[in-house]
C-alpha cells in the first residue's frame, strides 16, 4: 500500500492524560497503600499501570486521531520517550491504548537514549521507508518542538508540527 502521509502522536500529555510524579504518587499511595518506592517516574512502567492509574484521552487530540485513521492514505504511529526496555512498559501502553479502542500502524517506545534523538531518528526512517512527502506531527513538548522545527528544515517533506498544549500548527515546505 502506498501512504501519502506519515502521522505521529506522542503518548505522555498528548493522546493521553498520565499522571504526573506529583499526583501520581499520591494516588499510588491511595491505591496501593505504600509510598511510591523509586525514585525516577518516567522510566517506571508502574507509573502508568492501568491497574492503578485511570489514563484518560486528551479529547482535543482524540479527535485528530480519529481523523487521521479514518483517512487510509495516512500511515498513523505512536512515539513515545518511554522506555522499550522497561519491563512491562510496552504492555501497559498498548493496554491503555486497547482500553479506549486505540490502533496504531505501529507503536514505537524508544529504544534508548534521549527521546528528541530517538524521535527524529525513527521520522526519519519511517518517512523514507514509506515513500511519504508528507509528515504531521502531534507532540507537547516545547524544548522538542523547537528542536523538531529546526530539523524540519534539513528533510525533503512537508513536515506540520502540532503543539497541543497551545494548539499552534507549525508548518515547514
Amino acid at each position: 500500500m502506498t501512504y501519502k502521509r506519515l502521522i505521529a502522536f506522542d503518548f505522555d500529555d498528548t493522546l493521553c492524560h498520565t499522571p504526573k510524579p506529583e499526583e501520581g504518587k499520591i494516588i499510588w499511595k491511595e491505591k496501593t497503600g505504600t509510598d511510591w518506592p523509586y525514585g525516577g517516574w518516567w522510566g517506571r512502567a508502574e507509573s502508568i499501570n492501568p491497574e492503578v492509574f485511570d489514563v484518560q484521552l486528551n479529547p482535543w487530540v482524540y479527535k485528530k486521531y480519529l481523523e487521521a485513521v479514518s483517512d487510509q492514505d495516512n500511515y498513523v504511529i505512536l512515539a513515545t520517550g518511554r522506555l522499550k526496555k522497561v519491563p512491562n512498559m510496552l504492555k501497559h501502553v498498548e493496554t491503555i491504548l486497547n482500553n479506549h479502542n486505540l490502533s496504531f500502524d505501529e507503536i514505537h517506545l524508544n529504544w534508548g537514549g534521549d527521546t528528541y534523538n530517538f524521535k527524529t531518528k525513527l521520522f526519519e526512517e519511517k518517512i523514507e521507508e514509506l515513500g511519504v512527502k508528507e509528515f504531521i506531527l502531534y507532540d507537547d513538548r516545547q524544548e522538542h518542538l523547537v528542536k523538531f522545527e529546526e530539523w524540519s528544515k534539513t528533510i525533503d517533506c512537508e513536515i506540520t508540527m502540532i503543539d497541543v498544549v497551545n494548539r499552534e500548527i507549525k508548518k515547514n515546505y
